[in-house]
């Protein structure tokens, strides 16, 4: 297998990848959406509004803002253990961060505040909002808010809010193939087609960028304006491109290493279970 790395930032991770099977690609692709686990609000306590929003629909806000969980995979217990632990409490700490909100608009000021997730408080300083300047909510004058929020453990197939990726998708490398027998001499609509510039003219002819070539979409926009037919579109076999773009509660480079140690996680209880059945030795 071969891989290199086509674009690394934050955010957002591009890796050109050979040798590899499409469906195991598939799986690491799929995990990542949905069993990598993220921290997220999944339950909120209010003891004041009197703003025009329903608290349904803060608390679904408040669900959708993306929160630090690098250290929280190490530090609270998994959404299966939760789900055992004894109900102590209501929220056990093992289990729950908290973040408090409160504000409010004084009506002498007659004026509307934007409330944002900056303005939240965090009982634990490894899980905050991402991103500072979310808005919330829209206090107008004499209106105040004031709740509990709790953060946990949960995977994106429970829930789009607790998945890490906002992007994670896979394509094929384009194989193009031209025929130059059946090329007309100074021909170029295949070449005004294409609009990522895979191709150009050389001598008259229509010839492969091959630094371009991975920017191809497979559009097949080439291919049909070809009056003669001399230009086919395939894709190369166990060849492809992976792209993982974070919402940014995970970094790219750990929602793959956590995508993969559950992959093989997965099948190593698989390979138990046919072992407990007798079906292999």
């Amino acid at each position: 297998m071969e891989i290199t790395v086509l674009e690394k930032n934050p955010l957002r991770v591009r890796l050109y990848i050979k040798d590899i099977p499409l469906h195991v690609l598939n799986a690491i692709r799929r995990v990542s959406i949905s069993e990598v686990p993220t921290m997220a609000v999944d339950s909120v306590v209010f003891t004041l509004n009197s703003s025009v929003f329903d608290d349904e629909i803060i608390a679904h806000r408040l669900g959708l803002i993306p929160l630090t969980s690098e250290e929280a995979l190490e530090k609270y217990k998994s959404p299966e253990e939760c789900s055992t632990v004894a109900e102590e409490a209501i929220f056990p700490e093992e289990c729950f961060v908290k973040l408090d909100l409160e504000a409010s608009s004084p009506l002498e000021s007659n004026k509307n505040i934007i409330v944002y997730s900056r303005d939240l408080r965090t009982s634990d300083p490894s899980v905050k909002p991402v991103y500072d300047s979310i808005p919330i909510l829209v206090l107008g004058p004499g209106h105040e808010i004031r709740l509990e929020a709790y953060a946990r453990l949960g995977r994106g197939k429970e829930h789009a809010k607790w998945s890490p990726v906002s992007v994670a998708a896979h394509k094929y490398i384009a194989n193009i193939s031209i025929d130059y027998s059946k090329c007309i001499e100074g021909c170029s609509r295949c070449v005004e087609a294409c609009p990522r510039e895979v191709l150009e003219l050389k001598n008259g002819r229509p010839v492969v960028r091959k630094d371009k070539i991975i920017e191809c979409t497979l559009c097949r926009a080439c291919e049909n304006v070809c009056p003669t037919n001399a230009l086919k579109l395939g894709y190369r076999e166990k060849e492809y491109i992976l792209t993982i773009e974070s919402t940014g509660s995970l970094s790219p480079r750990r929602i793959l290493i956590e995508a993969v140690r559950i992959l093989d996680q997965k099948l190593n209880d698989f390979l138990d279970k046919l072992r407990q059945n007798g079906v292999i030795e």
